[in-house]
C-alpha cells in the first residue's frame, strides 16, 4: 500500500522533480517566449530562419564573446531577450544587462523584459515578489527566486560594471559608448566581469553601426566574421544579399532626379535574372552562415541587414533611400537599413585639395550675375565680429567672402564692430553687370550668454537683422522660432548644418563636382586659414547619438560657424518667399536688371569707382537643381 502512494506522488511530483526538458535556445524561445508589444504581442515568437543559429551560439562553450553588427528592424532585440531568458530559466546566474543611455535602458526593461516576464509563467515564476520588501527589487535590479540577480545598467557610466560578479553580461548599442572614456572602456570592463566564469562566462554584444571605427565595427573585425549567403533561384550562385544588386529607376520630380520604388527589382550578381519577393523569401529560408574570418576560434560575429527581412520588400527598402536622398541623409539609411557604418562625413581631406577650390572669378566686388541673392551669417567673438556672406541661386552657392570686424569688447553695447558689421550688411552689392543684389536675412549669434543683451539690442536696429542660438538637439529643425526672457531668437541645429557642410565640401573635392544637386564655390579671397577652420571638427559619439566636436589641437571653428549660420538663413529666408521662392527671386533680378539698364542709358556710363574685372572664366554648373 505504501509503495503505491509513493509512486502516485512520485508520479504527481515528477515534473517538479525531473530537470526542465533540454531545449535549444532557439527551440526555448518558440516554446515559451511570447511577443510583448506592438501587433502581435501576445503572441508565441517565430524566429527567421537566419536567427536561429545567432541565438543557439549563445550555449556553445567554443565562444566567450558574441557580436551582433545588424540594421534596424531585423529582430535583433529579440535574440538578446531570448538568450536573457533562456539562461534564466535553464542556469540561472548573476546577469548583467547594459544599454546606451539610461532612458533606453528603461525603455528596454519596462517595454521588453518585464512585460515578457509578466506574460510568460515559467519566467514570472522565477522571479521574487515585486512588493516583497524582503526582496531587493528596483529599476535597477530584479532578484530571481535562487537568489541570484538581473543587474540594468548604462553603457554611459562605465563605474556600474565595476563591483559586480557576473556570469553572462549583454551590451546592446554599444556604438554609443565612448572607448576613451576615464572611466574605462565598458565593453572591456564587461570581459573582465567574466573572467571568474572561464569558459562558461559570456559577453553578448550588439549594435546598430554609425561610424567606422565604432565600438561594433572594433569587436565585429575581431570576431570570425559570418555573413548570411543565400542561393539563387535561378544558377544557385551563392551570394549576400547586396544593396548594390538591387536595379531601380530615377524619376524627375520637380527640379530634382529621384529613385522610383516602384522600379525596384533584385537580381542576382552573377546571372543577373531578377528575383521576386516570395522568391527572395524562399531564399533567405534555405540560407546558411559563413564565417568570413574562420581562423578567429573564440568570438562568433554576425552581421544581417535588412534585405533579408520577411516583413520587408525590396520596394520598401528603395522607398527609404529615395527619403534618405531627398533629405541628403545617407547616414541614416546606411546604418539603419543597410546596416554599414557610413564613413563618408569622417574622411580627411588633403589641404592642398580644398585649397584649389579657390576661385579667381569671383569675390565681394566681383559678384556673378548667377548670384539671386545674398544672405549673412555672423559669429560674436571677445574682440570681434566675424561675417560670410553667401550668394545663391538654385544651383550653386557661392561663398563670396568672410569679413572680420574688431572692436575692443563686443560683449558691451556700441562697439564700433557692431556699427561696422551693420555698414557692411547695408552696403550697395551688385554683379559684375552692375545688377544689384538683396541681402534678405543676417544672422547674428547670440548664444554667449554675456552678449546676448547686446546682439539682441543690435538686431534691433535694422529688420534685416535677426538674432539665433545655436542648439545641441539634434532633433529639433534646422531653424526654429524660440522666445527666451522675452527674447525672441532663432534656435539651429547646428549638427545638421554641420553635416550639410561636410556633405558640400566632400562633393566639392570629389571626381565630378558638377554632379551634385547643390555645388558650393569659395571665393579666392577667403582667409588664409579658412579652410583649415572649415574642416576643424570630426563626429564622435555622445551619449545615444554622435555630434561634430573640435579636433584635438584644433582651437578656432568660426569659419565653420558662420558657413553653418548663413546656410540656415538662407533656408529661412527661402521658406519665406513661397512655394517657388526661386521664381520670386528671378522675377526680384528682372526687375533689377532693367533698372540697370534704364540707369545706363540715362546716366555716364564711366562708373566712379570700376567694377572689378573678372580673371577667369568660371564653369557652367550642369548639377541639377537642389530645390524640387
Amino acid at each position: 500500500m505504501n509503495t503505491q502512494k509513493i509512486k502516485r506522488i512520485i508520479k504527481q511530483s515528477r515534473n517538479s522533480i525531473l530537470p526542465p526538458q533540454k531545449l535549444l535556445p532557439s527551440e526555448f524561445a518558440e516554446t515559451h517566449l511570447v511577443l510583448p508589444d506592438g501587433a502581435s504581442a501576445g503572441q508565441k515568437i517565430r524566429l527567421y530562419s537566419f536567427q536561429r543559429e545567432m541565438l543557439d551560439i549563445i550555449d556553445d562553450p567554443q565562444y566567450r564573446k558574441v557580436v551582433y553588427k545588424t540594421s534596424a528592424q531585423i529582430a535583433k532585440t529579440t535574440i538578446l531577450n531570448s538568450a536573457l531568458f533562456y539562461w534564466m530559466y535553464t542556469d540561472s546566474s548573476n546577469i548583467g544587462i547594459a544599454q546606451a543611455t539610461g532612458n533606453e535602458l528603461k525603455q528596454w526593461k519596462a517595454g521588453k523584459i518585464d512585460k515578457t516576464i509578466e506574460q510568460v509563467s515559467v519566467l514570472n515564476n522565477l522571479i521574487t515578489d515585486k512588493n516583497d520588501k524582503r526582496y531587493a527589487n528596483n529599476a535597477n535590479q530584479i532578484q530571481l527566486r535562487d537568489g541570484n540577480f538581473l543587474y540594468f545598467m548604462s553603457l554611459g557610466s562605465p563605474n556600474h560594471l565595476r563591483g559586480k560578479t557576473l556570469k553572462r553580461i549583454i551590451l546592446d548599442e554599444v556604438s554609443a559608448v565612448d572607448l576613451n572614456d576615464p572611466e574605462g572602456n565598458p565593453i572591456r570592463l564587461a570581459e573582465q566581469r567574466i573572467t571568474d566564469f572561464g569558459a562558461e562566462g559570456k559577453v553578448l554584444i550588439s549594435s546598430t553601426p554609425t561610424f567606422s571605427g565604432d565600438a561594433i565595427d572594433i569587436e565585429f573585425q575581431n570576431s570570425d566574421q559570418r555573413h548570411f549567403h543565400v542561393n539563387c533561384p535561378h544558377c544557385q550562385y551563392e551570394h549576400e544579399l547586396l544593396f548594390e544588386n538591387i536595379q531601380f529607376d530615377w524619376e524627375q520630380i520637380g527640379n530634382r532626379k529621384l529613385p522610383d520604388p516602384k522600379t525596384a527589382v533584385l537580381h542576382c550578381p552573377d546571372c543577373h535574372e531578377s528575383i521576386t519577393e516570395a522568391q527572395r523569401i524562399r531564399m533567405v529560408s534555405k540560407g546558411r552562415w559563413v564565417k568570413h574570418r574562420p581562423e578567429i576560434t573564440d568570438t562568433a560575429g554576425f552581421y544581417i541587414n535588412r534585405l533579408y527581412s520577411p516583413n520587408s520588400t525590396i520596394q520598401d527598402i528603395i522607398s527609404e533611400f529615395r527619403l534618405a536622398w531627398y533629405e541628403y541623409n545617407n547616414q541614416s539609411f546606411y546604418n539603419t537599413v543597410l546596416g554599414l557604418h557610413y564613413s563618408e562625413l569622417q574622411q580627411d581631406f588633403e589641404i592642398i585639395k580644398l585649397e584649389n577650390l579657390r576661385d579667381d572669378s569671383f569675390d565681394i566686388g566681383n559678384i556673378p550675375d548667377e548670384v539671386l541673392a545674398i544672405c549673412i551669417g555672423s559669429d560674436q567673438q571677445q574682440d570681434r565680429l566675424e561675417s560670410t556672406v553667401l550668394g545663391f541661386n538654385d544651383k550653386e552657392l557661392f561663398v563670396l567672402g568672410h569679413k572680420i570686424f574688431y572692436g575692443i569688447n563686443c560683449e558691451v553695447k556700441g562697439d564700433k564692430s557692431y556699427d561696422q558689421l551693420l555698414a557692411f550688411v547695408r552696403s550697395d552689392f551688385r554683379t559684375v553687370s552692375g545688377r544689384k543684389v538683396k541681402v534678405l536675412k543676417a544672422f547674428v549669434d547670440s548664444g554667449n550668454g554675456r552678449a546676448t543683451n547686446t546682439v539682441h539690442a543690435f538686431c534691433q536696429r535694422d529688420p534685416v537683422l535677426e538674432p539665433i542660438k545655436g542648439s545641441g538637439s539634434r532633433t529639433i529643425p534646422m531653424f526654429q522660432q524660440s522666445t527666451s526672457k522675452g527674447q525672441t531668437f532663432f534656435n539651429l541645429n547646428v549638427h545638421e548644418l554641420k553635416t550639410w557642410i561636410r556633405s558640400l565640401v566632400i562633393n566639392a573635392v570629389s571626381e565630378n563636382p558638377d554632379d551634385a544637386p547643390l555645388k558650393v564655390l569659395f571665393s579666392h579671397d577667403l582667409p588664409d586659414d579658412y579652410f583649415e577652420q572649415l574642416i576643424s571638427e570630426e563626429l564622435k559619439r555622445k551619449g545615444d547619438g554622435y555630434s561634430w566636436n573640435l579636433k584635438k589641437g584644433q582651437k578656432r571653428n568660426e569659419a565653420l560657424d558662420c558657413l553653418g549660420y548663413v546656410l540656415a538663413c538662407m533656408k529661412y529666408s527661402l521658406s519665406k518667399l513661397g512655394g517657388q521662392p526661386f521664381k520670386e527671386l528671378r522675377t526680384y533680378a528682372s526687375k533689377q536688371e532693367l533698372k540697370t539698364i534704364n540707369t545706363t542709358e540715362t546716366n555716364t556710363p564711366t562708373p566712379a569707382t570700376p567694377l572689378k574685372q573678372q580673371t577667369q572664366s568660371r564653369r557652367n554648373s550642369t548639377g541639377r537643381s537642389w530645390f524640387g
